[in-house]
């Protein structure tokens, strides 16, 4: 009987213990070596999620398009996600966490006047593979004009640029002002000066409108939606009213 009774008890006890534990897909950025990048902001915005809500975060890495396709086949939230028509059919979304500013970029003896997506016909664009960049502009790639797919390292579409592979490559911004992006990938170019040719001469120019103003989310399949959206929603709601979305900036 008491064997019975401390194995009863010890069960309670550990059912009582259980957290919830929820997969988070995300992408894993890289460095020149390959290493994985740290991503300490991101990291404390999940043990804020973690705090407020009450669940374990299971923060997985990988390349884009493989976070997607997981994400797609019901393996978890997906996070860093704009909408689309497309997911929409597919996805809950939650409220925005932030937005960033996707701008073209080109050599500054190449750059060409840019109003709207029509203004790309006939130019090769370079995008990090398996990113989507707004309705419009999915729609008339590879018609009105051409994608360069890349890995989601900028030095690539970089150095690319400079060697005239392409008229225009895509990079996200969380600032609108667009010289401070300029900065970011001057100062990205210096730190790779050893892997190519000196090009001193030659300047990255970006364009002044946004290709796109986007809005980033937390997506889950929506069969797969056991509520966690919601939960999302508040935690998103309380970080922001404390300031801390802005810490992801």
């Amino acid at each position: 009987m008491l064997c019975l009774f401390l194995g009863t008890s010890l069960h309670h006890a550990s059912a009582k213990d259980m957290v919830k534990e929820v997969t988070v897909l995300t992408i894993d950025p890289i460095d020149s070596r390959g290493q994985p990048v740290p991503m300490p902001k991101l990291t404390k915005f999940f043990e804020f999620i973690e705090r407020d809500q009450g669940f374990k975060i299971l923060h997985v890495r990988n390349s884009w398009p493989r976070a997607l396709v997981a994400a797609e086949s019901g393996e978890g939230v997906l996070f860093g996600v704009s909408k689309t028509r497309e997911r929409e059919r597919l996805f809950h979304f939650s409220a925005p966490v932030h937005s960033r500013f996707i701008f073209l970029v080109t050599r500054n003896d190449a750059t060409f006047k840019f109003n709207s997506v029509a203004d790309l016909k006939g130019k090769t664009i370079g995008i990090p593979r398996g990113i989507s960049f707004g309705d419009d502009f999915d729609v008339l790639k590879d018609n009105l004009f051409t994608v360069e797919p890349d890995n989601n390292s900028p030095i690539s579409r970089v150095y690319k640029l400079l060697f005239r592979r392409m008229d225009a490559g895509v990079f996200s911004s969380l600032s609108k002002n667009p010289r401070e992006l300029e900065a970011r990938l001057q100062k990205m170019r210096d730190a790779h000066d050893g892997g190519m040719p000196p090009m001193n001469n030659v300047k990255l120019s970006v364009l002044p409108k946004p290709l796109l103003i986007d809005t980033i989310h937390f997506a889950v399949r929506s069969d797969k939606d056991d509520g966690i959206i919601d939960k999302l929603n508040a935690a998103i709601l309380k970080a922001k009213s404390m300031g801390l979305l802005a810490e992801l900036r």
